[in-house]
C-alpha cells in the first residue's frame, strides 16, 4: 500500500513496518539529524524547516520475487541433464532461464520507477552484467564444440546471480528517504547554489533542478508538487538509480557527500501545511 494519505506522506505508511494504529516514530535506527546549520523539524513538531520523507521500503517489491529466482535457475538444467522428458528440452530450459532473471530484473526496474528516479539507464541496475553477458556468450559454444562447456556457462550464471543479490543487498542498506521543505517557487533561484552543483534549471520546476557528483552516486535537488503545494527535495541517488537517505549512518564515509551537506541551501521556506503533519487532518 502506498502512502496516499497526506498524513502518511512524510512518516510513511504504518503498514510498511507492521504497525497497525500506531504512527511510525520521527526517528528510526540509523537516521541522522542534519547539523545545527540546518533548520530541521519533524512531522510531529512541524513549523518551519526540512523534514525527512520516508519512501516505501524496497523489500516489499524485491524480496519475494527475487527469492524465487534461484529456484527457476535450478530448473533450467533439469531438461538438459535428463533429456527427452519434455516436448522440447532446449525451449523449456530457455523459458526457465528467462523466468529466473525476469524475477530479478523486473522488480528492480519497477521499484526504481516507483521512486521517480532521474536515472533510468537499464544497465545501471545492481546486476552483475559482466558475468551475465559472459555466460550468454559462452553458452552457444557448448552446442558447437563441447556439451560439457555448458556447465561452465551455467556456473557463471549462478555466480552472476549470487553477485547480483550481493549488489542489491549493498544498495538496500541505506533506506529510501529524502528531505523536503515547502517553498514559494517564485523565490527559488538555482543560481544561488555553489559551484559544486550542476544546474539543470535556475527556476523551480517539477523534476531535477540541480545535482552534484558524489562517490557512488549524486546528491540531487528536485522540485516536487503534492496537493497543490510546492517543495524542494534533496536526496542521494545511488549509481544504480535508487534513492537513498542523504543523512543516514554509512559503513563507509562519503567525504564528497558530507562536504555538500555541511551547509544548508540558500532558500526561503514556508511553514509546513498541517495536512502533512497530522494524519487525516484537513487544513
Amino acid at each position: 500500500m502506498d502512502a496516499t494519505l497526506d498524513g502518511y506522506w512524510l512518516l510513511g505508511d504504518p503498514q510498511w513496518w507492521g504497525l497497525e494504529n500506531e504512527l511510525p516514530p520521527d526517528y528510526r535506527k540509523g537516521e541522522l539529524i542534519p547539523n545545527n546549520k540546518w533548520t530541521y523539524t519533524t512531522p510531529r513538531l512541524g513549523n518551519n524547516g526540512w523534514i525527512r520523507q520516508r519512501l516505501k521500503p524496497l523489500a516489499h517489491k524485491l524480496l519475494f520475487p527475487m527469492a524465487w529466482a534461484p529456484f527457476f535457475l535450478i530448473l533450467t538444467i533439469i531438461p538438459l541433464a535428463i533429456p527427452g522428458k519434455t516436448p522440447d528440452d532446449q525451449v523449456v530450459s530457455l523459458v526457465f532461464f528467462l523466468v529466473s532473471w525476469f524475477l530479478i530484473v523486473y522488480p528492480l526496474l519497477d521499484s526504481r520507477d516507483s521512486q521517480s528516479s532521474h536515472i533510468n539507464d537499464f544497465l545501471s541496475l545492481p546486476i552483475d552484467w559482466n558475468l551475465l553477458f559472459l555466460g550468454i556468450i559462452i553458452f552457444p559454444v557448448h552446442i558447437i564444440i563441447e556439451p560439457r562447456i555448458g556447465w561452465i556457462s551455467y556456473s557463471i550464471f549462478c555466480i552472476a546471480m549470487y553477485r547480483t543479490f550481493m549488489l542489491t543487498q549493498e544498495m538496500m542498506k541505506i533506506p529510501p528517504s529524502r528531505f523536503l521543505i515547502p517553498v514559494d517557487k517564485k523565490n527559488w533561484n538555482g543560481a544561488n547554489l555553489s559551484e559544486d552543483w550542476i544546474i539543470e534549471s535556475n527556476i523551480w520546476r517539477v523534476g531535477v533542478i540541480a545535482r552534484a557528483v558524489c562517490s557512488d552516486g549524486s546528491l540531487v535537488v528536485s522540485g516536487i508538487r503534492r496537493s497543490k503545494f510546492e517543495f524542494i527535495s534533496i536526496a542521494y541517488v545511488h549509481k544504480t538509480g535508487f534513492i537513498q537517505d542523504p543523512f543516514f549512518k554509512r559503513n563507509e564515509e562519503n567525504l564528497l557527500l558530507n562536504n555538500l551537506l555541511e551547509n544548508p541551501f540558500p532558500i526561503i521556506s514556508k511553514s509546513w501545511p498541517k495536512r502533512f503533519l497530522v494524519p487525516g487532518e484537513e487544513e
